[in-house]
């Protein structure tokens, strides 16, 4: 891209002063022929500012159609207080006219096997660090698919999410976790009792305490069990768990510590 990112995009503001606007798939795309899988629709203006600044870090190309035109553009700043983003004028002046009257921009980017697209009615001509660009209000939906089913993000290696709960011979567990996504866990422990652990053992009532985001009561299957080693050398087991039969105010819980998580990742990307 013709610019950098802009210094401040790394800033994290709180979670108070952001709106969160929804709408259906089918109202958002005006496609209601069109397959989306509703896993993979971002409908709350936090997580779509992150996927919207993840485009700004990685500086990833859109391609903007509207009208019969299209255009090549790149995120340049996303103010998720006021839920707008601004992205960059097209190398055509004629195309860029004809943007700043579209009604109907529709914005899609698959980079590194990462699918991204929105929808938005209208962007506004703005200046962007003295050049010209457009600035336009959050989609109302963002569909944005990764490799994976869902996103994991590491959890703090200083004071560490925990999982305890019974195994099923009735002794207590407690382990540390890993990484975490909306599908599941993985936990790490150094206990030997868990080096031979079979997948497909249920633990019901976990409880999974996230720090400061608070605790949540799940249930988990053991799919992926292995041994790992650490940088040291030392060998532990690493157990790979899937959750049972979320209930909605468990998913809401952990997308939002999923989601300050994502954040403070992009954060430290944009400073390196």
């Amino acid at each position: 891209g013709r610019r950098s990112p802009p210094a401040n995009m790394g800033l994290i503001r709180t979670v108070e002063m952001i709106v969160e606007p929804s709408l259906s798939i089918e109202a958002a795309t005006g496609t209601p022929d069109r397959q989306i899988d509703e896993r993979y629709a971002q409908h709350h203006a936090l997580q779509i500012g992150l996927c919207l600044r993840s485009l700004v870090a990685r500086r990833d190309f859109l391609t903007v159609h509207f009208g019969g035109w299209q255009i090549v553009t790149q995120v340049l700043e996303v103010d998720s207080s006021r839920a707008r983003f601004v992205f960059d004028f097209g190398s055509n002046s004629s195309d860029n006219a004809a943007l700043a009257c579209a009604e109907r921009l529709t914005f899609r980017s698959q980079p590194s096997g990462i699918r991204t697209e929105f929808v938005i009615e209208r962007a506004t001509p703005t200046t962007f660090e003295g050049r010209p660009a457009f600035e336009a209000p959050f989609p109302a939906l963002l569909y944005y698919v990764q490799r994976r089913e869902y996103y994991r993000v590491q959890t703090p290696m200083f004071e560490p999410f925990v999982a305890s709960g019974l195994d099923t011979d009735g002794t207590r567990f407690r382990l540390d976790l890993q990484d975490m996504s909306l599908g599941g866990i993985a936990l790490r422990t150094f206990d030997a009792r868990f080096e031979a652990i079979e997948r497909g053992r249920i633990w019901e009532d976990v409880a999974l305490r996230l720090g400061t985001f608070g605790a949540v009561m799940v249930d988990l299957e053991v799919v992926a069990p292995r041994r790992a080693f650490t940088l040291t050398g030392e060998r532990h087991t690493v157990l790979g768990c899937r959750f049972l039969d979320l209930q909605r105010h468990e998913k809401r819980m952990l997308q939002r510590a999923i989601t300050q998580l994502e954040m403070c990742c992009l954060s430290c990307t944009a400073r390196a």
